[in-house]
C-alpha cells in the first residue's frame, strides 16, 4: 500500500469508482456518522438509518462497524493520499472500534451507545462472536497502518511510540524512532536513522485548529503548516536528524447539525482526537441529565496515572438544573405555561475518554450535555 497513488486509479480505468466511493464517504460523514466514527444506528438489520437518524442511548454503533470504517479509510487514505481519512481512521479507532473492548481485554461491547442508564455492559463472549474476532485483527494489523511510503517519500499518519522500518531504493533502510505521549500529549519527536533526499509527511490532524509548530533539528519549519494535511518536509537527511511536532491539545465542545434532533442545544466534549464522556462513578450525588456546561466553559486537563489504566480526566464547572416541580407527575402541559425556574446549583463535573467508559461501576454515563443559555 503506498500514499498518492491516485495514478493507479486513472491507469485501470477505475476514476469513476473513487468518485463513487468519494460521494458515498461525503454522505456517510455529513449525515450518518457518530461523532465517535461509529456508524449504523440501527439495530434492526445493523443497519443504517435515514440522514440524521443518530440517537444517543438507542445506538447501534457496532465495534465491527467501526472497524469497517477503520479499514475503508485506510484503504481511501492509501488510494488518494489525503489526509481527510487519516482523520476520520484515527477518531474511528480511538472512539468507535476501541471501546469495545475492556481495559482488561476479557469482555467486549457489540454495541456502542453514546448515552446509558448503567445497564449495558461488556460480556465475555456473544453467540454471533463476530466483534473479538474482529478486534484481535485489527489490532494486530494496526502497526501497518501507521506509515507508509511513496515514490515523493515516506508518510506517517498515526502516532505513537515506538519504532517504524522501511525499505528504501537500492537496499536501504530508513528507520524512524518516535518518542510521544499521545494522544494524551501533543508533542512528537521523530528522529531519522538514514539518510538520502526524500520527503518525510507528517499528519496535521483536523482537529488541531491551534497553531502547530514543527521544528527540524531545534529550527522552525518554514513551510506550510495546516491543520487536516500532511507537512511536507523535503530535505537531504542526515542520520540522527530530528524533527519536532508540537500540535496543541485544548478541549474543544463541539455541537451537531441541527437535524439530529436529540442533540439540540447540546455539545459533546473533545481533546486531541480522543472524546470523553462522564460516568455517574466520577460524578456522585447529581444526575447527570440534570448537568448544564456554561457557555466558554474552562477545563483542567490532568493525567491520572491512577485512574482507568493512565488517562487524561477533564474537569470544569458545570451546574445542575433539574426540570422544575411543576412537572412532577406530569409527561406534557400546555406550552407556555409558566412555572417558577430551578436555580442552578454549581458542581465539579469529570469527563473520562470515551473509550474507558463501563470499566467501573455500572451508573449513567453520556456523551452530550446541555449547553447552559448566557444570561
Amino acid at each position: 500500500l503506498t500514499c498518492g497513488a491516485t495514478d493507479l486509479v486513472a491507469e485501470s480505468g477505475d476514476a469513476r469508482l473513487l468518485e463513487a466511493l468519494e460521494r458515498l464517504w461525503d454522505h456517510m460523514t455529513a449525515r450518518q456518522t457518530y461523532i465517535s466514527g461509529g456508524v449504523g444506528p440501527r439495530h434492526a438489520g445493523e443497519a443504517f438509518g435515514a440522514d440524521f437518524e443518530l440517537p444517543n442511548a438507542r445506538a447501534y454503533a457496532e465495534t465491527c462497524a467501526a472497524i469497517a470504517n477503520v479499514m475503508w479509510n485506510w484503504r481511501m487514505l492509501s488510494i488518494t493520499g489525503h489526509a481527510r481519512y487519516a482523520d476520520l481512521m484515527e477518531r474511528a479507532l480511538y472512539n468507535g472500534a476501541l471501546p469495545g473492548i475492556s481495559l482488561d481485554g476479557r469482555a467486549y461491547f457489540y454495541e456502542n451507545p453514546l448515552a446509558d442508564d448503567g445497564t449495558h455492559r461488556r460480556q465475555a463472549w456473544f453467540d454471533c462472536a463476530c466483534c473479538p474476532p474482529n478486534l484481535a485483527r485489527l489490532l494486530a494489523a494496526l502497526p501497518g497502518t501507521f506509515c507508509s511510503q511513496s515514490d515523493a517519500g515516506i508518510w506517517v499518519h498515526l502516532y505513537a511510540a515506538g519504532t517504524m522500518r522501511l525499505p528504501r531504493a537500492e537496499g536501504q533502510e530508513v528507520i524512524l524512532s518516535l518518542d510521544t505521549r499521545y494522544p494524551w500529549d501533543g508533542r512528537i519527536e521523530v528522529e531519522v536513522q538514514g539518510e538520502g533526499d526524500f520527503g518525510l509527511f507528517l499528519r496535521l490532524p483536523a482537529w488541531c485548529t491551534q497553531s502547530a509548530r514543527v521544528e527540524i533539528n531545534g529550527q522552525p519549519f518554514s513551510g506550510p503548516v495546516a491543520p487536516g494535511s500532511y507537512v511536507a518536509l523535503q530535505r537531504v537527511w542526515r542520520r540522527g536528524d530530528q524533527v519536532r511536532l508540537h500540535l496543541p491539545m485544548p478541549v474543544r465542545a463541539f455541537q451537531s447539525h441541527p437535524y439530529v434532533t436529540e442533540n439540540r442545544g447540546r455539545v459533546a466534549l473533545m481533546r486531541g482526537p480522543l472524546l470523553y464522556c462522564a460516568e455517574a462513578v466520577d460524578n456522585p450525588g447529581f444526575d447527570l441529565q440534570d448537568v448544564h456546561l456554561p457557555a466558554g466553559a474552562r477545563f483542567e486537563g490532568q493525567f491520572r496515572s491512577d485512574l482507568l489504566g493512565g488517562v487524561v480526566a477533564l474537569r470544569t464547572r458545570a451546574e445542575i438544573r433539574p426540570p422544575d416541580a411543576a412537572w412532577t407527575g406530569e409527561l406534557y402541559r400546555p406550552a407556555g405555561a409558566t412555572s417558577r425556574p430551578t436555580p442552578g446549583s454549581p458542581v465539579d463535573l469529570v469527563a473520562i475518554p470515551y473509550y474507558a467508559w463501563a470499566n467501573r461501576e455500572p451508573g449513567r454515563m453520556q456523551v452530550w450535555f446541555t449547553q447552559a443559555q448566557a444570561g
